[in-house]
């Protein structure tokens, strides 16, 4: 009996194991990231997974329909949309409230443990109305670019900012989608080297406000997305 009995212990401690090492292998794969995305609040419903959790979709910035997208993406990024994210089971009546108005998703990924049977990616940090009535203390920022590769093109793009994400490894990266134009699903992708052109740009989508993007497009040979060429934003224009 004590045999089957350590044997019993050993199989569970192999287990536990097993199970710290495959999160921990997990973990490795997905960035550590946090972020702000702005749409259309389309759907919220029960996914079945172990723990029940809720699933909520975003169709992203205004009047746009289902899309995936494999091209010219930024790093350690899928593009889809609707854009999809979980929560737990406390929020539904906060969040069901929303749908079908236009809100801002904070969102973190890695999901907590809580949630890691979820089929989205993201988890829920906040969710609130898109505010138009907000006022910019300024209608434009300029920002620097921190990087050598050398330039290919430069240009403007004009739409409305969707995406706002900040990437953590040993130094801190943002990444920013806007959709082209005041609608559809065009959407366009960027990098910013700059914190505090990332902050305004979280605040122009906060505002759901159009925006001029003025950026520096780079030849990239350590992009690990295997894109050859990034787009760097040097500055943001609030279009009235």
């Amino acid at each position: 009996m004590k045999k089957y009995g350590l044997l019993s212990i050993n199989i569970i401690l192999l287990l536990w194991a097993i199970a710290l090492i495959s999160q921990s292998v997990y973990a490795s794969f997905i960035t550590d990231t946090k972020g702000h995305v702005s749409g259309r609040l389309s759907t919220v419903n029960l996914e079945r997974s172990f723990n029940s959790a809720y699933v909520g979709e975003l169709l992203l910035g205004q009047d746009s329909s289902t899309f995936i997208s494999s091209e010219n993406q930024p790093p350690d990024s899928f593009f889809s949309n609707p854009w999809r994210f979980c929560f737990d089971e406390d929020r539904y009546d906060e969040i069901e409230a929303l749908i079908g108005r236009n809100v801002v998703v904070e969102f973190k990924t890695p999901k907590s443990n809580a949630l890691l049977s979820c089929s989205a990616t993201h988890e829920l940090l906040a969710i609130y109305p898109v505010d138009k009535k907000q006022t910019l203390e300024q209608a434009q920022l300029v920002g620097s670019i921190l990087s050598t590769d050398p330039e290919i093109s430069r240009g403007v793009e004009f739409g409305r900012i969707t995406n706002v994400i900040e990437n953590k490894y040993s130094f801190r990266t943002y990444s920013m989608t806007i959709q082209i134009g005041s609608g559809g699903n065009q959407f366009r992708h960027f990098i910013m080297n700059d914190p505090d052109l990332f902050d305004f740009a979280v605040n122009c989508l906060k505002m759901a406000t159009m925006v001029r993007v003025h950026y520096s497009e780079r030849y990239s040979v350590s992009n690990r997305s295997g894109v050859s060429a990034m787009s760097y934003v040097s500055k943001i224009e609030v279009v009235e």
